[in-house]
């Protein structure tokens, strides 16, 4: 789990005992952007939404396939989750790509932050966004 912004944490994917970490960390949401099944042993949705649900945290699975387009809305749900928690965010996925990149696109294309001041947290998170970087060049500059 890194400090991707403020009040919020990006991960890997989650096993059990990080949701107890999570919530001694101060946790109070988790986004999950990993599809169920996406590889074998991975904890499922309903499984993550039990352990939230014991260790008091709000859950939302919000999935997003690795490689596929973009679903609609998505990155308007998780900016409402986000904007509206009460507390820390963590958000994940597989590696935590494609958690920062849905961050990313919500902030850049708010004009919140520049493409390139979400390149530097993403970047201080541990997370390459390079292959994103001019997509978010374009957004920042209204040309996408």
């Amino acid at each position: 789990m890194q400090q991707l912004f403020q009040g919020l944490l990006v991960a890997g994917q989650l096993q059990a005992d990080d949701f107890r970490l999570a919530k001694k960390k101060g946790v109070r949401t988790i986004i999950n952007n990993r599809p169920d099944g996406e590889d074998v042993g991975q904890i499922s949705s309903a499984e993550a939404k039990i352990l939230c649900d014991e260790l008091g945290i709000e859950y939302h699975y919000l999935p997003m396939e690795n490689g596929k387009p973009l679903p609609d809305g998505l990155v308007e749900q998780v900016s409402a989750v986000t904007n509206n928690a009460d507390g820390i965010v963590l958000t994940h996925c597989r590696s935590g790509m494609r958690s920062t990149i849905l961050w990313a696109l919500d902030k850049v294309s708010k004009g919140e932050l520049t493409s390139d001041e979400a390149f530097a947290c993403a970047n201080n998170a541990g997370i390459n966004l390079t292959q994103i970087k001019p997509q978010l060049d374009l957004i920042e500059h209204n040309l996408l």
